[in-house]
């Protein structure tokens, strides 16, 4: 090696080292306040989770791998979404957006607040707040399409169109289908030594090693 390649190998700053995905198999606990469960990486590929915080409970499995300082979660096999199916769609006055949902067997009771689209600009997306009575107020009279959000677990339900001429009345069956198994796709938990850090729910979650 030439000196100046040596004094450029001696200088240049190193390169962060990836830990082996074997090494990051274990079990890890959910040290978090008022956040419960825990994570398994198994040194086969396979993952298991489990989530409790507050009134949401919600496990998943699948496959895990390491990439760019973080572990990767991917949900097999990919859970069905839940789904707002629509009894019924009637004309209201416009500027009108009203929900009423049959949440099947759950008991839950409070209209769904919503993401909204507008006539002005289709692709933004809007977050609307659903009163008591299930009134959306639209800051836009021309709403083109809504999707209403699952509660707690803020999922959102497949687009619905509508038409901006009129406003609307919203009837609506709720299919929870496999409500709780999230869908992992390369869902991301930041490597910070023995703890892994996931962002969810508006939380930072830290999942502890136990025991390999």
């Amino acid at each position: 090696m030439t000196l100046p390649m040596l004094i450029a190998a001696l200088v240049a700053p190193a390169a962060a080292a990836q830990p082996h995905p074997a090494s990051m198999a274990g079990f890890y606990q959910i040290r978090t306040m008022e956040v419960g469960g825990g994570l398994e990486l198994r040194k086969d590929g396979h993952f298991r989770y489990e989530l409790e915080y507050g009134a949401l409970d919600e496990a998943a499995e699948g496959s895990w791998t390491v990439k760019d300082g973080n572990v990767l979660l991917t949900s097999s096999p990919m859970p069905k979404p839940p789904t707002f199916d629509v009894v019924s769609d009637q004309a209201a006055p416009k500027c009108t957006l009203k929900l009423s949902v049959d949440w099947s067997k759950l008991d839950w009771s409070s209209p769904p607040d919503a993401l909204v689209t507008y006539e002005r600009d289709p692709k933004e997306l809007h977050l609307l707040e659903a009163d008591e009575n299930g009134d959306l107020h639209p800051e836009d009279c021309a709403v083109t399409m809504i999707m209403p959000l699952v509660p707690m677990y803020h999922v959102p339900g497949e687009p619905i169109k509508l038409s901006p001429a009129s406003g609307h009345s919203l009837s609506l069956r709720f299919e929870p289908n496999d409500l709780g198994r999230p869908a992992f796709d390369g869902e991301p938990l930041k490597i910070n030594g023995s703890t892994l850090l996931m962002e969810r729910y508006d939380a930072e979650i830290r999942f502890v090693r136990v025991r390999p």
